[in-house]
C-alpha cells in the first residue's frame, strides 16, 4: 500500500510511521482534521515536529517528506 493510502486510513488520534529504514522516516499524526508531521532522525531517536497540513493537502505532506534526504 502506498503512503497516501496509509495516511488516508488514519482516524482521529491515530498515527502512522512512514517506513524507510529500521527506525522509519516520518511519523504522521492525525488530529482534528489536521496532519502533524514529525521527522525521525536517520539513525533513530526522538522524533521532531516539522509542520502540519490540513486534510485537503495530503499531497503537500507527501512532497515535504519526499524532499527530505
Amino acid at each position: 500500500m502506498d503512503a497516501k493510502q496509509e495516511i488516508l486510513k488514519l482516524k482521529d488520534g491515530e498515527s502512522w510511521t512512514w517506513p524507510e529504514s529500521d527506525y522509519g522516516r516520518a511519523e504522521i499524526w492525525y488530529k482534528y482534521g489536521t496532519y502533524f508531521l514529525f521527522e525521525i532522525p536517520q539513525f533513530g531517536g526522538q522524533s521532531m515536529y516539522s509542520c502540519s497540513f490540513c486534510e485537503s493537502n495530503i499531497d503537500g505532506l507527501i512532497l515535504k517528506v519526499n524532499s527530505w534526504t
